[in-house]
């Protein structure tokens, strides 16, 4: 009998599939130490250098602009320049590995759009115990501060705090750290440490446990889905409707 034919279908990628790790905890906590140490002192020397030379008139109107751009230019070098070292560089791993790969856009729109409602509930309960039940108001933020001062261009912050900022930090935060805990302690210690690390970071007291919240959902997306993208994504919309509130406030004032 003649053998039948029966047509091979290419088989789809499987964008769940799992990630290859690499580098370890080891790696993430050495890197956590060194961004600490050399950021504290690019922050502590530059303002010094700033504050000298604004004394001495040698530096125009936009040194706010200027000393923004130059100072949050190093952060994210020293942030990627750190990933790239441990994952990419010394354990030979791919951009695919810290999730940089593609995920269905109707999805991703759909954790977004979820995750949104859920961030804005959690912090309106958050600010109404604060506030109604503790007694303690919400003080400004520091992309508040930069607003209200002008001491910024609207377009820069923008740019850093919807664009570049949700790129980095997701890229260094749930593909790097959060993946090098993973491999060396499993999902929830990975969680926790880089939800906690990542509003530690942030320096706002106060929105300590919100931003742990947003932290560890961001992770969740990253390790339910395989791909940084829709933390991206998410992490960038509520960093922009942020910004954009806070700018249209400001406009309110003016106006009135």
């Amino acid at each position: 009998m003649a053998e039948r034919h029966v047509p091979r279908h290419r088989e789809k990628p499987d964008n769940r599939a799992q990630l290859d790790i690499k580098w370890n905890a080891l790696d993430g906590i050495i890197s956590v130490v060194f961004l600490a140490a050399a950021l504290t002192g690019v922050y502590f020397g530059s303002a010094r250098i700033f504050i000298a030379l604004s004394n001495r008139e040698l530096l125009s109107e936009n040194i706010s602009n200027i000393s923004f751009i130059v100072l949050y230019g190093i952060q994210v070098l020293l942030m990627m320049g750190t990933v790239w070292f441990f994952a990419l560089y010394r354990r030979k791993a791919g951009l695919r590995d810290l999730g940089l790969r593609y995920y269905s856009i109707g999805k991703t729109m759909w954790y977004t759009f979820i995750s949104l409602v859920a961030i804005f509930i959690i912090s309106f309960i958050y600010v109404y115990v604060m506030n109604a039940v503790l007694g303690i108001e919400a003080p400004s933020s520091k992309i508040e501060i930069l607003i209200r001062n002008r001491s910024i261009s609207n377009t820069i912050l923008l740019v850093v705090v919807a664009f570049i900022g949700p790129v980095v930090e997701e890229v260094f935060f749930r593909g790097f750290l959060y993946s090098a805990f993973k491999k060396s302690w499993g999902v929830l210690p990975a969680l926790f440490i880089s939800s906690v690390l990542f509003s530690v970071v942030h320096l706002q007291v106060y929105s300590f446990l919100p931003l742990f919240i947003i932290g560890w959902l961001l992770a969740y997306i990253f390790e339910k889905t395989r791909s940084l993208f829709p933390a991206i994504f998410l992490h960038a919309i509520y960093n922009l409707i942020l910004i954009l509130i806070l700018l249209g406030q400001l406009e309110m004032i003016n106006v009135y």
